[in-house]
């Protein structure tokens, strides 16, 4: 539609404009300075042409599609138009190693290109990929049956070529190739995928911004401790995972550190509940009962004053004294004990008397 030649003309302007930018001169001794260069009246009046031939042509190739196809043309080239008797082949390649959610979503795109696809997924094998890329995670049979398992794959097709040609498309009848529309690179050529797009043959797929198969080696390597303790802890041994006993025995301190850490922290944060709960409940119980008021000691203190003075919130004792929290508490509810019997031996009737 025209918001999307339009956005491609926008993306043209600014990629003319740079062939514009950074002269530099050198005058009267001073530091050379670099500045854009001034268009001259022809080279400005060829540029607004180039740019207004790019716009009629992309024009031009949109008017060629349906409105709702036109996202999948690779900018600057035509897209044929689908064929209409027959479900569309669309081909996809790629290494996909420990296949994720990027893998998932462009194969997606390609399925629901058009209402009838039939999607192939073309693998290359170890020796191709190793070559070319580097070591993957895994070998090429678990690739292949990796991908052959996704909702979206109708057939895989094994050993594929790293660098596609024409015979190969003829060959198993793919009306288009699928990629991100960026070039790519190989054997020193500037995009394997230029005769396709000149063909009309590719459609450009979007990437999920954030996550590869290089992302996830990343974060394994980040985190290769905490892995290896994870293995560790499910019994896996040190030969298992090529870890030396200098390695496991480090990591085996590691893990009993953390341990008492966590351990030390749960009983000082139960400590800490309990005792301000038991504090809090004490407080209530003698402001309810009056108690307060009507035990107060020769010192002139109540049974909860001199408590609380013994203890605070967090379960630690005011006084600087060696006595324990627990034997705080023993003491006070000691004293409590004697003024209950002596309000009793005070209050209680003398059964002698009449």
């Amino acid at each position: 539609d025209d918001s999307d030649a339009e956005s491609r003309s926008t993306s043209t302007k600014d990629s003319l404009k740079t062939e514009a930018l950074e002269a530099s001169s050198a005058t009267d001794g001073q530091p050379e300075v670099k500045k854009q260069k001034q268009l001259t009246v022809e080279e400005q009046k060829e540029h607004e042409e180039r740019i207004k031939r790019f716009m009629a042509k992309e024009k031009e190739y949109d008017e060629l599609l349906k409105p709702e196809y036109r996202k999948w043309r690779p900018r600057g080239y035509m897209l044929n138009p689908p064929p209409a008797d027959r479900p569309v082949r669309i081909y996809a390649d790629g290494v996909f190693d420990l296949f994720h959610l990027g893998h998932m979503r462009q194969l997606e795109q390609c399925k629901k290109a058009f209402p009838n696809v039939e999607l192939v997924v073309g693998i290359p094998n170890d020796k191709e990929t190793h070559k070319r890329k580097g070591l993957t995670v895994l070998s090429d049979k678990q690739r292949y049956e990796t991908v052959r398992h996704c909702r979206w794959v109708d057939e895989v097709v094994e050993d594929a070529p790293w660098i596609l040609d024409m015979k190969f498309l003829k060959e198993h009848k793919i009306d288009y190739c699928a990629h991100d529309d960026l070039p790519y690179v190989a054997d020193g050529i500037d995009d394997i995928y230029k005769p396709m797009k000149e063909a009309g043959m590719f459609i450009a797929t979007q990437r999920t911004e954030g996550i590869s198969t290089s992302d996830i080696i990343t974060k394994i390597i980040r985190d290769y401790d905490k892995y290896l303790m994870r293995n560790f802890a499910r019994g896996a041994t040190r030969q298992e995972l090529n870890v030396s006993w200098l390695k496991k025995n480090e990591l085996d301190m590691k893990k009993h550190i953390n341990d008492f850490k966590t351990s030390w922290k749960q009983t000082n944060d139960n400590i800490s509940h309990v005792t301000k709960d038991l504090y809090v409940l004490v407080r209530e119980s003698l402001i309810n009962n009056g108690n307060l008021i009507t035990n107060v000691g020769k010192d002139g203190k109540s049974p909860a004053d001199k408590f609380a003075s013994k203890f605070n919130a967090n379960g630690l004792t005011r006084s600087k004294g060696k006595k324990s929290l627990i034997n705080n508490l023993m003491d006070w509810v000691g004293l409590q004990s004697e003024v209950e019997s002596t309000d009793e031996t005070d209050y209680s009737p003398d059964p002698t008397r009449t």
